[in-house]
C-alpha cells in the first residue's frame, strides 16, 4: 500500500524542486545581468534568461548553452593571454630599440 502512494508524491516533489531550481537560476542570472558591474552582461546570458523564462526549454539545453558559453570564454581568455604576451614582447623590443637610439644619439653628440 505504501509503495503505491510513494511515486505520486515523489513526482510532485521533483516538479516543485525543478521549479524552485528554475527560479533560483533565473534570480542569479538577473542579478548578474542587472548588477552594478554590468561587464558580465552579455547576449548569451540574456538568451539563457529567455530560455529559462520560456519554460519550454529543459535544463539540459540551458546547461549545454552554459557549457558552450564557458568554452567560448576560455577560448577568448587564451586569445587575450596570447595578445598580452605579444604586446609585452613588442613593448620590450621597442624599449630596447629606444635605448639603443638614445645611446647612439648621445654617443654622436660627444
Amino acid at each position: 500500500l505504501f509503495k503505491k502512494t510513494l511515486p505520486s508524491s515523489s513526482l510532485m516533489e521533483i516538479k516543485v524542486t525543478s521549479e524552485v531550481m528554475r527560479a533560483r537560476a533565473l534570480s542569479v542570472l538577473r542579478k548578474v545581468t542587472r548588477g552594478p558591474r554590468n561587464a558580465l552582461a552579455s547576449p548569451a546570458l540574456d538568451l539563457i534568461v529567455l530560455a529559462i523564462n520560456g519554460k519550454k526549454v529543459g535544463f539540459g539545453k540551458v546547461i549545454v548553452m552554459i557549457d558552450e558559453m564557458v568554452a567560448n570564454l576560455k577560448k577568448e581568455q587564451m586569445d587575450d593571454d596570447n595578445k598580452k604576451e605579444y604586446c609585452e614582447t613588442q613593448f620590450d623590443l621597442a624599449e630596447d630599440k629606444k635605448k639603443e637610439l638614445e645611446l647612439s644619439v648621445s654617443g654622436s653628440e660627444v
